[in-house]
């Protein structure tokens, strides 16, 4: 009978130790949306770093143009003020209200009717509590997109379409329309996590 209880003891004593040793593994592991993020890069660097994960032939064969705001000129064809983000955006040459929330953009699309996006935008890191207004923006590109007429031109774009998807991490928001966010995403962690 002592027999019994001491077993019982001895197996509950050794649940405990197993539990308690796992304990500091589960809380260690840093997954990947876990962690510091580097904001200081700039909204280009980043969407660099995202076109180059992917290979030639997952790029459009049509190749893809740029926009940006950090390192642009003002007066260069490739800056973003308001009105060409309202056109790159809302496909409408209108001010985008909400371009007032970034202060640094970096778009990578399409020459031509193919679908393939990097849109990232970067938030002012003392301002992060408006970064839901940027996301807005991003998932209101996707169903502009989704009511266009590009997959009339490109229906074996539609995957890419449908997969599309808006990432937000520290100060950035990010779109992905590419055969592959998880490289995507692989980029994005790769260089701004810590």
């Amino acid at each position: 009978m002592i027999e019994v209880y001491i077993k019982k003891i001895l197996s509950a004593l050794l649940v405990c130790a197993l539990i308690f040793s796992a304990v500091p593994l589960m809380f260690s592991c840093k997954g990947e949306d876990e962690g510091p993020v580097d904001d200081s890069y700039t909204a280009k660097q980043l969407a660099d770093a995202i076109v180059a994960a992917y290979g030639a032939d997952e790029l459009p064969d049509t190749g893809l143009e740029h926009h940006f705001n950090s390192g642009a000129d003002e007066d260069s064809d490739s800056y973003v003020d308001s009105k060409l983000a309202g056109l790159l955006i809302d496909n409408a040459y209108a001010e985008l209200d909400e371009y007032e929330y970034f202060f640094d953009c970096a778009f990578y699309m399409p020459i031509g009717k193919r679908m393939f996006e990097v849109i990232v935008l970067k938030i002012d890191p003392e301002n992060k509590e408006n970064i839901g207004i940027l996301k807005e923006v991003l998932e209101r590109r996707i169903e502009n997109k989704k009511r266009s007429d590009v997959l009339v031109y490109a229906p074996q774009d539609a995957p890419l379409l449908e997969n599309a998807k808006v990432v937000t991490v520290g100060s950035y928001v990010v779109l992905l329309v590419t055969p592959d966010n998880g490289k995507a995403e692989k980029a994005i962690n790769d260089l701004v996590r810590k």
